[in-house]
């Protein structure tokens, strides 16, 4: 793989925070990454709830952190207290699962799909069948709103759910003009990792610039997002392998395919 994405430039989209780990693939492949960010993540408007929630960590059976941003905020609000031994901690994706080891727990206290990352991969592992998590507590960790599938699907089950705000995403600071500039000193393609950043591509700018970002070629991890880009227009994009190497693979094959 090495330098097979020489002299392509590719925007990351991700918040500033989590964009590090993916830019640093890309160079390593050749490619020049051009930071992008289409969301802004800050602490939760009522830090005190998720402050109390984890005072009671050890109340439940499983936690869910649904975001790597969400473990960022999590783990820096914890503190020096640990993470308790007992209680699991559920995340849909390998990047997720990655920070999670970063920020020190153990591969057995971290449940991850191996294939569907998402709610509903989350909810075909054992630990969230019927029999087992019928009448067990479940702290589900994410931002503000999102997809509901998931507190829905283990109320059924049986679960009592708490869902606590652990941060806030907010649309970029980017306008019009500088996403303007920034497609006009050349662009290979867009990874879009977020179906709320991608709606904030479109929403956030003019109509002129739409056109554009509408003939750009985008790179995705999931069906979601490539739906949501549909909807805006854009008719060309990829979905990629899962994960930050995932990605950087689909996009020497694409390039390398592609003249």
């Amino acid at each position: 793989m090495s330098l097979a994405l020489q002299g392509r430039r590719l925007w990351v989209t991700r918040p500033q925070a989590q964009a590090d780990p993916l830019c640093d693939l890309l160079q390593q492949a050749g490619a020049t990454p051009v930071r992008v960010p289409l969301l802004q993540i800050l602490p939760p408007e009522d830090p005190q709830v998720l402050h109390a929630a984890l005072a009671r960590l050890g109340d439940y059976a499983v936690a869910i952190a649904i975001s790597p941003s969400a473990l960022d905020s999590v783990f820096a609000q914890l503190g020096e207290q640990a993470w308790p031994a007992d209680v699991p901690l559920a995340v849909v994706g390998p990047g997720s699962a990655r920070r999670a080891r970063e920020l020190g727990l153990r591969d057995e206290q971290i449940i991850c799909p191996a294939t569907q990352f998402d709610s509903e991969g989350l909810l075909a592992e054992a630990a969230f069948a019927p029999e087992v998590i019928q009448g067990q507590r479940v702290l589900i960790l994410r931002g503000n709103g999102g997809r509901e599938v998931l507190a829905q699907t283990l109320i059924a089950r049986g679960a009592q759910v708490d869902i606590v705000s652990a941060y806030r995403r907010l649309p970029p600071q980017l306008d019009a003009a500088t996403l303007a500039r920034l497609l006009d000193a050349g662009c290979d393609g867009i990874i879009v990792s977020s179906s709320e950043a991608a709606a904030y591509l479109f929403t956030q700018s003019g109509a002129a610039l739409v056109q554009r970002l509408q003939s750009m070629q985008y790179f995705t991890p999931h069906p979601r997002i490539a739906a949501v880009l549909a909807h805006h227009g854009a008719s060309r994009h990829v979905l990629t392998e899962a994960g930050d190497q995932g990605i950087v693979n689909t996009l020497c094959r694409h390039f390398n395919r592609t003249p």
